[in-house]
């Protein structure tokens, strides 16, 4: 009897424990990733301002035009690195920044979260099928998992959105965002820079209204997410995740 019942209590430990959690690098201000080359998302007003950016991250317009396929003046635009720029970030301390996946393999899609404005679940009314993140204004948005842009475009109340395809049918939304970097089509891995999180089309102010969905049923990101010490609300448990 004694036996059995310690059997139970393995068995429940390993339901609830994240045992494939792993260590992730991520995208920051200043090393981001793009179309499988190294660089960094930067505003270019004009030529002159391209040619100094240019100069400043050892590129040349062929690299641009092949990242951004096409591109234009008067807004933010991929600069790749020269493989010299990129050594010696790489060598620079926090080139890369560490964040922890859960066990369904997702990470937070913003670095920092310590508060949750607006949880997953019935508000005014109606079914809120997404966490709000506050954040300031142009915080990183990443890519909670590797998948394909679905959709980037601007989306009425939910302003500028990114919807991401992952594996098993399942798929994550980002909306409000300031920015968006990536477009229909393009291949994403975990924690790269997809947009910047703002407050675009019905919003209170700055923040990420991040979604996880099957298929289309929305489910709560809480039971996907890596746990938070920072935030009060418990994570739910799903362990029905398809590895």
């Amino acid at each position: 009897m004694k036996n059995k019942l310690l059997s139970c209590v393995i068995i429940i430990v390993f339901a609830v424990c994240p045992i494939f959690a792993e260590s992730v690098k991520t995208d920051n201000l200043a090393i981001q990733e793009y179309a499988g080359m190294t660089g960094r998302w930067v505003r270019v007003s004009s030529m002159k301002d391209l040619k100094i950016q240019l100069e400043r991250f050892g590129s040349t317009i062929e690299l641009v035009k092949k990242a951004n396929n096409p591109y234009s003046l008067n807004r933010y635009i991929f600069i790749p690195f020269s493989s010299e720029k990129i050594a010696s970030l790489e060598q620079a301390p926090g080139a890369k920044t560490e964040s922890i996946s859960s066990e369904s393999g997702f990470i937070w899609p913003i670095q920092t979260v310590d508060r949750i404005s607006s949880a997953f679940g019935m508000r005014n009314g109606q079914l809120h099928g997404a966490i709000d993140l506050p954040s300031t204004k142009g915080t990183p948005i990443l890519a909670a998992m590797d998948g394909r842009v679905l959709y980037a475009q601007y989306d009425r109340s939910y302003g500028k959105v990114i919807v991401l395809e992952h594996r098993d049918n399942y798929y994550t939304k980002y909306s409000h965002n300031s920015e968006v970097f990536v477009k229909k089509g393009d291949c994403v891995r975990r924690g790269q820079i997809i947009g910047y999180v703002g407050s675009t089309g019905h919003s209170t102010g700055n923040h990420l209204h991040f979604e996880i969905r099957f298929k289309d049923i929305p489910l709560n990101p809480m039971d996907f997410l890596p746990e938070n010490n920072n935030l009060p609300q418990p994570h739910g448990i799903n362990r029905n995740w398809k590895r």
